[in-house]
């Protein structure tokens, strides 16, 4: 075999095995992790109400895992009433949480609601809140949270 043909192999060799090389830590850093999430919440006098949620998929070559979380906290003072919901849905393919939480007393009123969806490698949440005096116009609060691989996007109106 002629001197030519040698170094043409070896350098053949050489980058066949930095491909391999270079695929296999490609495969290392192919697991991916999105996260974001929203809160808001608003206080009055004698109430109070707020909610948060976030979530997360992290996709690699094992598969893909979810999880989400969220809720909320009321208060209200003076015989006020104050109230917290929370509930989560969850499949292979997306999770959906939603928070409320609620309080009022005889001239105001506090309400937070937070949604949070992962689904297709997107993390969106929604947050509104609400705060309204007696005699008073309503004040409200609205802060949307799209999170992908790619960076996030937040709105406030």
């Amino acid at each position: 075999m002629s001197q030519y043909r040698q170094k043409a192999r070896a350098a053949a060799s050489a980058v066949a095995l930095s491909a391999l090389i270079g695929a296999a830590a490609l495969g290392v850093s192919l697991a991916q992790t999105v996260s974001g999430g929203t809160s808001g919440g608003v206080t009055g006098g004698d109430v109070s109400a707020s909610t948060y949620g976030s979530g997360q998929q992290t996709t690699s070559p094992d598969g893909t895992s979810i999880g989400i979380q969220g809720g909320g906290e009321a208060a209200a003072a003076n015989g006020g009433s104050a109230s917290t919901k929370s509930d989560a849905k969850l499949n292979e393919r997306r999770a959906m949480q939603r928070s409320m939480a609620r309080a009022r007393d005889d001239d105001e009123q506090a309400r937070s609601r937070t949604r949070t969806m992962v689904r297709e490698g997107q993390v969106r949440s929604r947050t509104m809140s609400f705060y309204k005096q007696k005699g008073e116009k309503p004040q409200r609060e609205m802060t949307y949270s799209v999170t992908t691989p790619e960076g996030t996007t937040t709105k406030t109106k």
